[in-house]
Formats: C-alpha cells, structure tokens, sequence
C-alpha cells in the first residue's frame, strides 16, 4: 500500500479526480459523495454504495471493484 486512511467520514466530499491509487481505505464512509473520476486503482478495504455516491469515470481495479455491489446484497461465486 502507498498509503493508508482509516476510519475518515467522506460525507457530502468533492473528491472528483482525487487519487486514492493503492490506498488502504479502512473503515472509511464514503455517502453523497462526488467521486466522478477519482483514482481508486490498486485500493484495498473500502465500501462505496454506488446508489448513494456519483461514481462517473471513477477507476478501480479487480478484484476489489466486486466491492461495489456489496450494496445490493447479492452472493459472487
């Protein structure tokens, strides 16, 4: 990890184009946020409901982008 950010609240947060590359994302809340572009390539450990946050040309990578559909309660085999 380049980095780590634990345990940050990112309610209602402009981060469009923000780097979050290779950062550990523990424990963080990501709600109304604006993540429209941000970087999230080689993150690990985050949750972001993609109903409650503008994810427009946002970047991850696999297998973490499986995250994203924790929201919807949904089993991946």
């Amino acid at each position: 990890m380049a980095c780590a950010i634990h345990e940050s609240d990112f309610t209602n947060a402009y981060l469009a184009n923000y780097d979050f590359g290779f950062t550990d994302l523990q424990s963080c809340v990501f709600r109304s946020a604006d993540l429209k572009g941000a970087n999230f390539v080689g993150a690990k450990n985050y949750y972001i409901d993609p109903t409650q946050n503008k994810l427009k040309e946002a970047k991850f990578s696999q297998p973490d982008v499986l995250s994203l559909l924790a929201a919807f309660e949904i089993k991946i085999e």
